[in-house]
């Protein structure tokens, strides 16, 4: 999502345990990540959707993200999550 302004950068990330429905082809998604920022961002906003990619491909990462108990432990997989960092 582009915003006006500048310097301007979030993520919102959703956990649903039950899964959200989609595609009936598809199976049900537990984690839905949305970036929001400004335009002069858009290169942040690339690097953000890299790491995440790597942080959801990895082979426990489904496993940890349903067993997080709270928010503090789901944000600990995200930024501990292993991934290429430059």
């Amino acid at each position: 999502i582009v915003v006006p302004g500048e310097s301007k950068f979030e993520v919102l990330v959703v956990r649903s345990r039950e899964g959200i429905t989609l595609s009936k082809l598809q199976p049900p998604v537990h984690a839905v990540f949305a970036l929001a920022g400004s335009r002069d961002e858009r290169p942040f906003h690339l690097r953000a959707l890299m790491a995440i990619a790597q942080i959801v491909q990895q082979a426990d990462f489904d496993k940890k993200w349903l067993a997080a108990r709270n928010p503090q432990e789901m944000r600990d997989i995200l930024l501990l999550g292993k991934r290429r960092r430059d």
